[in-house]
């Protein structure tokens, strides 16, 4: 019996990626979790876009977790997807102290650094480039108030 040789990549079998599939960000509202997005109605309004093989990498808003997803079919309101990877990650508490009566967190990229209520959790203010910018605006705030 002949041994077989190894066999070698043909170039018209391998092209950049930009070519043959997407990569996508999604930013993910607080409270929806990894397991809601990989229903194929999640990706109702953005299904048509997407075709298989696609990359989409979700971020939880509040900065706890990333993960990755393929995508492995889509037709113009839904697209099943499936989790390569998700990796919870841990965040700073960046308030300045229990006594203020505003904190300020990291929100996402949507909403970056904000400064957020202590009594309702309501966003006040957002968009801060930096944690030190979002608690000198706090500070101040506060000093009016």
């Amino acid at each position: 019996m002949a041994e077989r040789g190894i066999p070698v990549m043909s170039p018209g079998r391998m092209r950049l990626a930009e070519y043959d599939r997407q990569d996508w960000v999604a930013n993910v509202e607080v409270g929806v979790t990894v397991e809601e997005c990989l229903e194929p109605a999640y990706w109702a309004h953005m299904a048509a876009q997407l075709k298989p093989y696609d990359h989409i990498e979700i971020r939880a808003d509040d900065g706890t977790w990333v993960a990755d997803l393929v995508v492995l079919g889509a037709d113009r309101t839904w697209a099943k997807v499936a989790l390569k990877e998700k990796y919870n990650l841990t965040t700073k508490d960046v308030s300045l102290s229990q006594a203020h009566k505003h904190t300020v967190e990291w929100k996402g990229p949507q909403h970056r650094f904000a400064v957020i209520r202590t009594s309702d959790s309501a966003m006040v203010k957002s968009g801060f480039q930096g944690k030190e910018d979002a608690a000198s605006w706090m500070k101040e705030h506060e000093q009016v108030t």
